[in-house]
């Protein structure tokens, strides 16, 4: 693995900080690269979808389902009310 630097707004942070407490990912890193991953999944798949509308002269044809994990929703006044 290489090591990237972010710059990410204290909320997102925060709410990863949450995810790791509630134990939901081992860490924040591990946290970021499935949301990474799960972005980089359905961004890709839009773009093999566009790319097969091309070749197949407009038929649209539905490469790969991405379906995003269920996980447990964080309510983010939680952690707003913490920054006090």
């Amino acid at each position: 693995m290489q090591i990237v630097t972010v710059n990410l707004p204290s909320i997102y942070i925060d709410a990863i900080a949450k995810l790791t407490e509630q134990g939901l990912y081992p860490s924040r890193s591990e946290a970021i690269r499935v949301a990474l991953r799960d972005f980089l999944k359905s961004e890709l798949g839009m773009v093999e979808s566009l790319l097969d509308l091309n070749e197949n002269e407009g038929k649209v044809t539905i490469t790969q389902e991405v379906k995003a994990p269920a996980m447990k929703k964080i309510d983010m006044r939680s952690i707003r009310a913490g920054w006090t």
